[in-house]
C-alpha cells in the first residue's frame, strides 16, 4: 500500500497550530532511555510519553503520528539546500522501501516552498510522505536551544515514545540498527 493510501486510511485530526503536544496516556512501565546522539542531546521531546504530532503533508492528507501506533516511525528532517541531506537521501529511500510492514518513514521539510520540495522529491524518487513545517513553528520547538541542524532523524517506538534522535547524516546501516533497537525496546520492557 502506498503512503497516500495509508494516510487516507488513517484517522487524521487537524491541529489548530500544527504544534507538538503530548498524549495524556502514560506507559505502564518506564520506556528504555532513548538513544539520543549528538553533543548534549539534540531534542527537547519528552522521553517516556507518546508524542502526538500533526502536520500538513506535501500533496497529501495530514500526517498524524498517533495514527501509526504499532509501527516504528522515522521522521527525517531535511532542507533541500542541505548538502548532507542530499547525500543521505538515497539511504533513506532504500531504507523506507525495505520495511513497508512495520516501519513508516516520513520526511519533514523546514520552511521551504512546496515547488522546491516537489522537485527534491522527484530528484530522489521519494516514495514516502513529506510533512511541511512551512512556518517553522514545529521544528523550532524540537531542537534543544532552537539550534537548527540538518539533517536530523527522530525515531519513535511502536508505542509512540522517543527511541532515538540523531543530528547529522546517517547511512543505511545506522537506519537498520536504530530500527532494530526501536523494535526491541518494547519487547524488552
Amino acid at each position: 500500500m502506498g503512503w497516500a493510501a495509508a494516510f487516507l486510511g488513517a484517522r487524521a485530526v487537524a491541529s489548530a497550530d500544527g504544534g507538538v503536544s503530548t498524549v495524556g496516556a502514560v506507559v505502564s512501565k518506564p520506556a528504555p532511555k532513548p538513544h539520543v546522539h549528538g553533543p548534549n542531546g539534540v531534542t527537547s521531546l519528552p522521553e517516556h510519553r507518546p508524542i502526538a504530532w500533526k502536520m500538513d503533508v506535501l500533496d497529501g492528507p495530514a500526517f498524524d503520528l498517533s495514527a501509526y501506533r504499532g509501527k516504528v516511525v522515522f521522521i527525517n528532517i531535511f532542507a533541500t539546500w542541505c548538502g548532507p541531506c542530499n547525500s543521505e537521501q538515497p539511504a533513506v529511500v532504500t531504507f523506507a522501501e525495505a520495511h513497508p510492514d512495520d516501519t513508516v518513514v516520513v520526511g519533514m521539510n523546514y520552511e521551504e516552498y512546496d515547488d522546491k520540495v516537489r522537485a527534491y522529491r522527484k530528484k530522489f524518487d521519494i516514495p514516502y510522505p513529506i510533512a511541511m513545517d512551512r512556518q517553522g513553528k514545529i521544528l523550532r520547538g524540537v531542537y534543544i536551544g532552537q539550534k537548527m541542524a540538518f539533517p536530523m532523524t527522530i525515531v519513535f517506538r511502536r508505542d509512540g515514545t522517543l527511541s532515538c534522535a540523531w543530528e547529522g547524516d546517517a547511512n543505511l546501516a545506522w537506519f537498520e540498527s536504530e530500527r532494530e533497537a526501536a523494535l526491541a525496546d518494547l519487547s524488552a520492557s
